[in-house]
């Protein structure tokens, strides 16, 4: 008779193997009873403790008895793992103006330390806040804190909304005399690029200056830059005073030869030179075509007025100034 395994770990079964000659019944007693036949095997069942099993076994010449014992050692059991550590880490607000801050709340279980990574750094508390200070950029936020079952980490990520762009645009004067002109000035911040639009168009520096053109009625300027921050506009109108309806018809003889007496430089036109001082014609106009001698200025003040011309040639030079002439409006 025998046992296998002879030892177990409680909770764990055996099994027990016999054999008998020259008998006719066998008897279980101990751990097991009932009648059993003379050979066979038997499962002792989930075992807490130890246990020892007889089998008496009989024959015409008498009786024989065994037993076996399965030993019954305790279970060991293994203690279950720390658990691991968390942790919540927020910032409030999560989007600031460009030079505001916002503050870090964080909290942890389950950890004994934490440390700071990201956009800040150092050894933190395992519970706390903190400012950021001011922020002109987007800035991320890590806290990784530690403990007996490992490691967690969490970020927060602060958004800076970049600044809007302002413009200033001004005229000086703001209303000129009809035929006169105006000075453009303007600056801009947290801009990249200005566009014109309205009475002048193009591209233009975040700041400057520029004059307008003659003007003859009322025009509105608009600049509209644009930075990382969006786009603002600024709008300045200049107003013109009406001018009167005095007018001036000149006539003229086109040259026919240059003033060296050789033959005459094709023209292209001729420019008239006006203005209400006879030493100072500060205003002009060019008038196409070789063959045209005549040409009305209208919108001229009451007052004196002076007129010269000079023809315009082909090469790009033009003649000297002619006489002046004056009308009285």
């Amino acid at each position: 008779m025998s046992v296998n395994p002879s030892t177990i770990v409680s909770g764990g079964t055996s099994t027990i193997t016999w054999s008998a000659i020259n008998a006719s019944s066998c008897t279980a007693t101990g751990g097991w009873s009932g009648d059993e036949p003379v050979s066979g095997s038997y499962s002792t069942g989930v075992l807490t403790a130890s246990v020892a099993y007889s089998l008496n076994c009989m024959g015409a010449g008498g009786s024989a008895t065994q037993s076996v014992t399965v030993s019954v050692t305790p279970a060991t059991t293994t203690p279950p793992a720390p658990a691991a550590p968390t942790v919540t880490l927020t910032s409030s607000p999560s989007t600031v103006a460009s030079g505001a801050s916002a503050t870090l709340n964080w909290s942890s279980t389950l950890a004994t330390s934490c440390t700071a990574s990201g956009a800040w750094s150092g050894s933190k508390a395992t519970t706390g806040s903190e400012a950021t200070g001011a922020l002109t950029a987007r800035a991320t936020y890590t806290l990784t804190c530690v403990g007996a079952g490992g490691s967690a980490a969490q970020s927060a990520t602060v958004t800076v909304n970049a600044t809007a762009p302002t413009v200033s645009l001004t005229a000086s004067p703001s209303t000129v005399a009809f035929g006169a002109s105006s000075t453009l000035e303007w600056s801009s911040k947290n801009a990249t690029s200005c566009t014109a639009s309205g009475a002048w168009s193009g591209n233009e520096a975040t700041s400057g200056s520029q004059a307008t053109a003659a003007l003859k009625s009322a025009s509105t300027y608009t600049l509209t830059c644009s930075g990382s921050g969006g786009s603002a506009s600024q709008s300045t109108t200049v107003s013109v005073t009406p001018g009167t309806t005095g007018t001036a018809t000149l006539n003229w003889t086109p040259p026919v030869s240059n003033t060296d007496g050789t033959a005459l430089t094709p023209l292209t036109g001729y420019t008239v030179f006006y203005g209400t001082s006879q030493n100072s014609l500060t205003q002009s106009v060019v008038v196409s075509g070789a063959s045209t001698t005549t040409y009305e200025i209208t919108g001229l003040a009451a007052g004196t007025w002076y007129f010269a011309i000079a023809a315009n040639a082909a090469d790009g030079t033009h003649s000297a100034i002619s006489n002046v002439a004056s009308k009285t409006i």
